[in-house]
């Protein structure tokens, strides 16, 4: 039912016009003789694109984003739009989160003890607040974590 676009650029898909009307307009995938009805554009972190701020710091990208959504542009548009960031509602610009605009909020946290066991599909020690899906990976050894050493500056002479 729904054709899935990922961008992970929405800086410049929301400041390079040619490239949000090619995001917006692109031709549905066809499966079959069916055609997809809507669209999902997932923009991945844009906190500094929808903060209250955002106008001045990025000009004219929240204006074509909102205009995107239920402007004039998204009117004849099968399109939805998820934003993630890791900023609350109550720190984003108005414009954005105001009745009508914001459809759902989805915080994504850690799974229970039980979800954990079984998205790992195999016993092993779980804290009672669950897990992350990167501690997951990690315990499954699909992700290797970085040893920080702290090296402190050392303050003398030196060749």
């Amino acid at each position: 039912w729904c054709q899935f676009d990922y961008v992970i650029d929405p800086e410049r898909l929301l400041t390079n016009p040619g490239y949000l009307m090619s995001a917006a307009l692109s031709p549905a995938m066809e499966d079959d003789d069916t055609a997809a009805r809507w669209r999902l554009l997932l923009l991945e972190d844009c906190d500094e694109l929808i903060c209250p701020g955002a106008k001045s710091g990025s000009g004219q990208a929240l204006s074509r984003l909102l205009n995107l959504t239920d402007g004039l542009l998204g009117q004849g548009l099968d399109l939805l739009v998820a934003i993630s960031t890791n900023e609350p509602l109550a720190n984003l610009h108005p414009a954005v989160v105001r009745p009508g605009r914001c459809i759902a909020q989805v915080e994504v946290g850690a799974l229970s003890p039980s979800e954990a066991r079984r998205w790992l599909g195999r016993p092993c020690e779980i804290g009672p607040h669950g897990a992350t899906l990167a501690k997951l990976y990690a315990e499954r050894g699909e992700l290797h974590t970085v040893n920080h050493r702290d090296e402190r500056a050392v303050v003398g002479q030196y060749l």
